[in-house]
């Protein structure tokens, strides 16, 4: 593909985003192929850059990702 897009994550929204698609793509909630496809291209490129998803503390890490991630944000 010609058309391709670069971004940048931090680590903490990298490994929530992460968990999330995860959840998405293990739930079959995609309207068609194309969304799954395209979900999980993406989950393929985090995961090849995330050594914390392959960490036996995984759930504590995804946890302390979401606290950085909202800790600015007021109730």
């Amino acid at each position: 593909m010609s058309d391709m897009l670069k971004f940048a994550l931090s680590r903490a929204e990298a490994l929530v985003l992460f968990d999330a698609l995860s959840r998405l793509v293990d739930s079959d909630g995609f309207a068609d192929a194309a969304e799954d496809l395209a979900a999980n291209s993406l989950l393929c490129a985090l995961e090849r850059d995330l050594a914390a998803v392959v960490d036996a503390d995984y759930a504590f890490l995804v946890a302390r990702a979401k606290e950085e991630l909202t800790e600015d944000i007021e109730d």
